[in-house]
């Protein structure tokens, strides 16, 4: 059963974006100040993704043509992999824009051919170079709009969800990240209001945990559902987890512990399993029994994952 802590404070982690300068117009409507971040979910063939962000351009609903924020002085280079478990880096820090409905916003991405600007470091140590299609021309869109009110303030998190959107090149074979094939993003991103979140954590009992475990912990939207692996949008129908949670063991204790953070108000079901997923197959996950959960927001929901009873 899940339990309510008190107040969420997730930890934001700062990445020196400084107050940068307004952009666009003006607006009958007035301004607003919009503070953006982003975080990612773990994926299990890197120890890093790097990704160099420089700009982010925005459409105000009825106005034409879109606005540019640009990463000034110098873009923004990220390993999306520092950032989880509640934790997000900076891109806009309180950007002044006209107030009012955003159609949608898309963050501009580097992705010079021989140009170390975004790029995966794998399990094996070696560097491919990340392939992001028309990442500086159309960027990595967002379709969902948001209203920035006048004289107010917004706060936008995008979570990158990492283990979907690593892939080998279209036509090659093979699972897992291999430099000589190269290495493509083809992002699964969600935005969510930081002032309606909350997160879901606990402890996961150490019997659980074997060798050569991969422990993550699914989250999936709505009560009793039935837990699948996450798949390619191509390779079936089935409902993917909104999150995949990591499991890491607690300093000098042999306990496990999770954070699925910031997660919109709802239900929810919870799973474990130590199987490796690769989101291009339909796998087989062996999960614990599921377990149900309601997210409030501001709050943290407990649920722990335990042998069953003998």
């Amino acid at each position: 059963m899940a339990m309510n802590k008190p107040p969420l404070r997730f930890l934001l982690i700062v990445c020196s974006a400084g107050w940068l300068a307004a952009c666009g117009g003006g607006s009958s409507e007035g301004t607003g100040k919009l503070t953006l971040a982003v975080t990612d979910s773990p994926v299990d063939d890197a120890t890093s993704v790097v990704v160099q962000f420089s700009g982010v351009a925005f459409k105000h609903e009825g106005q034409a043509p879109e606005m540019v924020q640009d990463l000034s002085p110098t873009p923004r280079q990220l390993d999306l992999l520092q950032y989880q478990d509640g934790r997000a880096a900076l891109l806009l820090d309180g950007v002044t824009l006209p107030a009012g409905r955003y159609e949608w916003l898309r963050l501009i991405v580097d992705n010079i051919p021989n140009v170390r600007d975004s790029f995966v470091v794998t399990n094996t140590g070696a560097e491919c170079e990340l392939t992001v299609p028309s990442g500086a021309e159309s960027g990595l869109k967002l379709n969902r709009g948001f209203n920035l009110p006048a004289d107010g303030s917004l706060a936008l998190t995008i979570d990158f969800k990492l283990d979907e959107s690593l892939r080998a090149p279209p036509g090659q074979q093979g699972s897992g990240l291999d430099c000589t094939q190269g290495v493509q993003m083809r992002p699964t991103l969600r935005v969510v209001d930081n002032a309606n979140v909350g997160a879901i954590s606990g402890q996961v009992d150490a019997t659980l945990v074997g060798t050569d475990c991969v422990p993550q912990v699914y989250v999936f939207s709505g009560l009793n559902a039935i837990p699948d692996d996450n798949e390619d949008v191509t390779a079936g129908t089935d409902v993917d987890p909104l999150i995949v949670a990591s499991v890491h063991v607690v300093s000098g204790a042999a306990q496990y512990q999770y954070q699925a953070a910031f997660v919109p108000p709802g239900d929810y079901t919870l799973a474990f399993t130590c199987t490796n997923d690769d989101p291009a197959n339909d796998d087989t996950l062996v999960f614990s029994p599921a377990q149900n959960a309601t997210v409030q927001a501001h709050l943290i929901a407990t649920v722990n994952f335990a042998p069953p009873p003998p």
